[in-house]
């Protein structure tokens, strides 16, 4: 796990390498999209952190060009249709979703969603993934052994080692617009970044080819939220089955539609403060498989 390629950090450390075990666990081939959030939001009521908070104002120009004055993952900037990634979402509406999502399928909640911990079978408090039952988010180890098609040494998580326009959804002239801070000038883009054309919006989930375990845009198109409560520095150390619990921040991975290739990598990693959320800020579920099932 980590920057096996010495291609530096890109928000945080991803360094040094180390070994990481992940038992059995299972993972959706895409991100949840606003068809399915729409079921969960008919289905609850819920308003999601930006539409509580006011969303997010846009300025006179902005407004002036169409934009909407406060977006949200039913009503973005550009249009979006069922199929297109759910965004705008916070870390703590994405565990809303997957308590409403296990109690729908019969299962124990994986969440208490009052202060994020997770529980286990019987409802009671764990730090053991492992030992919860309903859905959740997949923790950062198992994202990123997900995107490196069960731990192979691979850059991008659709499989290669370049990244190109026609294979995943980002931001290939390399302006990283997403994170101005982390901005690369075009005349000196990522080496692993083939330039082209930019579509500047997500795109419907499996709009590119999956990796090997048959999972689709785990680099590129949204952001997604991992498990893990709090970033932590990587060690040299073996692990098993981390999932760091207790802390303030959320861990996100994978980069968007519009960040640069070095965000889209699959040891690139952010860790985010409570209640943010952001144009391309999304999520995919996951479910630990109990005795291999």
């Amino acid at each position: 796990m980590g920057d096996c390629w010495g291609d530096g950090n890109f928000a945080m450390p991803e360094t040094p390498v180390h070994e990481v075990q992940v038992d059995d666990f299972m993972l959706a081939k895409y991100e949840v999209t606003v068809g399915q959030f729409r079921k969960f939001v008919e289905d609850t009521g819920y308003k999601t952190l930006v539409e509580t908070g006011g969303g997010v104002r846009m300025s006179e120009d902005l407004l002036k060009q169409g934009k909407t004055s406060h977006p949200c993952w039913k009503a973005h900037w550009y249009e979006q249709n069922e199929k297109h990634p759910a965004v705008w979402i916070a870390w703590e509406d994405a565990i809303v979703y997957c308590n409403w999502l296990s109690r729908k399928n019969g299962l124990p909640p994986a969440y208490y969603e009052r202060n994020g911990r997770l529980l286990d079978a019987n409802g009671l408090p764990t730090n053991d993934v492992r030992r919860t039952r309903g859905f959740r988010l997949p923790t950062e180890a198992e994202w990123e052994f997900a995107a490196r098609e069960g731990g192979r040494k691979v850059r991008f998580a659709n499989g290669q080692d370049i990244a190109r326009a026609s294979q995943m959804n980002f931001d290939a002239n390399g302006t990283g617009e997403a994170v101005p801070s982390l901005r690369l000038p075009k005349e000196n883009p990522n080496p692993y970044n083939e330039q082209g054309p930019t579509i500047g919006k997500t795109c419907e989930v499996g709009s590119y080819q999956p990796n090997a375990l048959m999972l689709y845009d785990m680099s590129g198109n949204a952001w997604e939220w991992c498990c893990d409560t709090g970033g932590t520095d990587f060690k040299a150390d073996r692990r098993v089955n981390p999932c760091a619990q207790g802390g303030k921040g959320h861990i996100v991975r994978g980069g968007t539609y519009d960040t640069d290739a070095k965000a889209c990598r699959t040891s690139a990693r952010i860790d985010w403060y409570d209640k943010s959320q952001c144009p391309a800020s999304g999520f995919r579920v996951a479910l630990t498989s109990e005795n291999g099932k």
